[in-house]
């Protein structure tokens, strides 16, 4: 198994811990006042909150990373969703 492997493999793991069992992640807005999500997150599954709603509230999965980039944000959100598909 190569090194990307294992370590894919243990963030798949931490991330299941985390209560993201489908490992979905989206751009969130981290900060106040920020003009665009410069965060990722879980996917919230709560059904109060609005899939559109980039805001992080009290019901969402952690972990949240701030990367104080709306593109860099965008991108690792896609990135984790490409490398990170739904398990069987």
């Amino acid at each position: 198994m190569s090194a990307l492997n294992r370590l894919r493999a243990a963030a798949r793991s931490d991330m299941k811990r985390w209560g993201n069992p489908d490992l979905a992640w989206r751009a969130c807005f981290s900060t106040d006042g920020t003009d665009g999500p410069t965060g990722v997150a879980p996917v919230c599954r709560d059904e109060g909150h609005d899939p559109d709603d980039g805001s992080v509230y009290v019901c969402c999965p952690g972990p949240v990373i701030e990367v104080e980039s709306a593109p860099l944000a965008e991108y690792l959100a896609a990135l984790l969703n490409t490398d990170c598909p739904k398990e069987a």
